[in-house]
């Protein structure tokens, strides 16, 4: 089974690598994906040779760097204000500002909203990171809630290992990962995602108790669980770094 490639080019000055993923199932057409695990990647037949891919990469350069500077660059800073929204397994719910008298801001969704009650006496700006804080609580509470079932009620459909420990985590460029001990990592930002998506990480993070890499047969493993794994990962990507706020 040919592994995984590594490779690089220089275009306008900037070093672009790039993983390259040979199938025998692709027949003719190379393609260029970023993955937000693995970076630019280019699945390609396996008899394509490295200056066929490289001529690629070099005619797509602008592409990929705009897309990779989109991927690093933070979202706009949220102020949490009445009318904004915030996800929730693939909903949006507005956000709903009140006062209370507590001394701790706390967010819940209540009635198809998400409610701040802030203190009385608080600032805007100590209000802006509080409900940053608080927001964050209460996605890893909901991760902590639900991640571990899916990831049980997936595991006998796509492993025969059953993972070691589910740990909810705050990866900063990773939805995920799996390590050589069973442990399996996700993060809790992927709860704002609609239950397709998170279905597609479980699976993916389960894949790597038979297969540790991201070999062929690694995704043709993946590929038998769910057959549009592509779309799925390919939508994740389109709207992931909306996730991080």
């Amino acid at each position: 089974m040919p592994q995984n490639e590594t490779a690089s080019i220089e275009s306008d000055g900037k070093r672009i690598d790039y993983t390259i993923v040979r199938s025998a199932r692709r027949k003719k057409t190379l393609e260029i994906t970023i993955d937000p695990e693995i970076g630019v990647l280019v699945r390609s037949p396996a008899n394509a040779s490295r200056k066929e891919i490289a001529t690629l990469v070099h005619r797509r350069a602008g592409w990929i760097l705009r897309r990779t500077a989109e991927a690093a660059e933070p979202p706009s800073a949220r102020r949490f204000a009445d009318g904004e929204t915030m996800p929730y397994l693939g909903s949006e719910y507005p956000i709903v500002n009140a006062q209370a008298l507590s001394n701790a801001l706390t967010v819940n969704l209540v009635d198809g909203a998400f409610r701040i009650s802030a203190p009385v006496h608080i600032g805007e700006e100590e209000r802006i990171t509080a409900s940053r804080e608080a927001f964050e609580r209460w996605y890893r509470q909901e991760a902590e809630r639900l991640l571990p079932d899916m990831v049980a009620n997936w595991q006998s459909k796509v492993s025969r290992h059953k993972p070691s420990r589910v740990l909810i985590r705050s990866q900063r460029k990773r939805w995920g990962s799996c390590s050589s001990d069973g442990s399996i990592r996700l993060n809790w930002r992927i709860v704002m995602a609609e239950p397709a998506l998170i279905d597609y990480l479980v699976v993916h993070e389960l894949a790597h108790l038979e297969v540790m890499n991201h070999s062929p047969r690694y995704w043709a493993h993946v590929e038998r669980v769910l057959p549009d794994h592509r779309a799925r990962r390919k939508r994740l990507n389109e709207i992931g770094m909306q996730f991080w706020f």
